[in-house]
């Protein structure tokens, strides 16, 4: 690595893996919920990843990279976090409660690797790359947020159970 164009590359390489690595979790994660508003909000999450890797795929064509082949270890992680927490046997609501929080470490993992490589766009002057990662940052952001939101009705409904 001579630069920071490598290393803005390498940045987006493993936030395209930990997006992969994500969604597949995303979708494990919306076949078990039962309440409706947190299962549209993975469902719009879902599309929204989509969208998401396509913009890491055009950053990276622009760069002349390739999606990384290495895993994204610490997503890697966070989803074997989720994976351990599925197959417990737990009430809906206990589950649904502990889904989130494993969704939110993965959201904020991927602001933080967002927020990153738009320094690295901006700092490297490419503003079509800083809006790009700017917008995903944004909805990375508002998932976080509504979260958050569903967490506190479904945190006293586990606390209940």
């Amino acid at each position: 690595m001579r630069d920071l164009t490598d290393l803005y590359v390498l940045k987006l390489q493993e936030i395209y893996s930990a997006e992969q690595q994500g969604l597949q979790a995303m979708q494990q994660g919306c076949d078990m919920v039962q309440t409706s508003e947190l299962k549209q909000g993975l469902t719009m999450h879902i599309e929204q990843t989509q969208q998401q890797i396509q913009r890491l795929e055009q950053l990276l064509q622009k760069m002349g990279a390739q999606p990384a082949s290495d895993t994204n270890l610490a997503m890697k992680g966070l989803v074997q976090e989720l994976q351990r927490l599925m197959q417990q046997d737990a009430s809906p609501e206990v589950l649904e409660a502990g889904l989130i929080a494993c969704q939110q470490a993965m959201e904020h993992y991927e602001i933080a690797g967002y927020g990153t490589a738009r320094t690295y766009a901006q700092l490297l002057g490419d503003d079509e790359a800083v809006q790009m990662l700017e917008r995903t940052l944004d909805e990375e952001k508002m998932t976080d947020e509504k979260l958050s939101m569903i967490a506190q009705q479904i945190n006293v409904q586990a606390m209940n159970a």
